[in-house]
This record gives C-alpha cells, structure tokens and sequence, in this order.
C-alpha cells in the first residue's frame, strides 16, 4: 500500500522485499479464481541471487505459499488480497517441494499444494 496525500492507493505497484513478506508469513492471502476466492498461506520468502542484476534494479524476491490439495491452481495471473498490501495482480504457478535436505529451502506442510510467486 501506498500513502498519497493520507489516502491508502491499494492497487499501487508495489516493490516487494523479504522485509516486507518476512513478517507476513503464516497469514492467508485471497486469490481470486474462477472457482472462487482460495486462501492460500505464505510459508515464507527469499531472496534470490543478483547474478549480475544492476544496482539499481531491485533483488529477485521468492515467494512460497501452501493452499488447499483441491482444485489445484494452474500457473496464471491472480488477484491477491491481503490486509498488508491491498490487491495485487500476480503470476503464480504451482511448483513440487524441494527435494529432501535442500538447503534454505522453505518447507510446506505435507498433502498442501505448493505454489510460488517469483518477483524479479
């Protein structure tokens, strides 16, 4: 969200940082489908590697949520809603878990989809 003149403009472009989603985990964001509105909750995020990114563009920002097994989510553009940052339009696409004993990776609860944002 951001403040202009003391109004909250919600479906402002955000810049998405871990110290922003770092806080926000466990909590349900709304996805809007054709199915319906289905939470799904984030399980945690993290930056990825520059790779030779300039400086002045942000750092690639993952994203990991865990929703409902059924229906699945097929990779497409959502409306997402949650207190913190309004409604926002982005591309999810569902994802398996990481192989066992991956380093930092973010664990989902078994027999959830998993789903990831990638912001980059």
């Amino acid at each position: 969200m951001i403040e202009i003149d003391g109004a909250i403009e919600h479906n402002a472009m955000m810049r998405p940082t871990s110290d922003f989603f770092a806080p926000l985990a466990g909590t349900a964001f709304d996805v809007e489908t054709l199915a319906g509105v289905i939470s799904l909750r984030l399980e945690g995020c993290a930056e990825m590697a520059r790779r030779g990114i300039p400086e002045g563009l942000p750092t690639p920002l993952l994203l990991i949520f865990s929703g409902p097994p059924a229906p699945v989510l097929p990779q497409d553009s959502y409306y997402v809603d949650h207190p913190a940052m309004g409604r926002q339009v982005w591309h999810l696409a569902p994802v398996m878990p990481p192989a066992p004993g991956t380093a930092d990776s973010i664990v989902t609860p078994p027999g959830r989809a998993r789903y990831q944002v990638l912001f980059a």
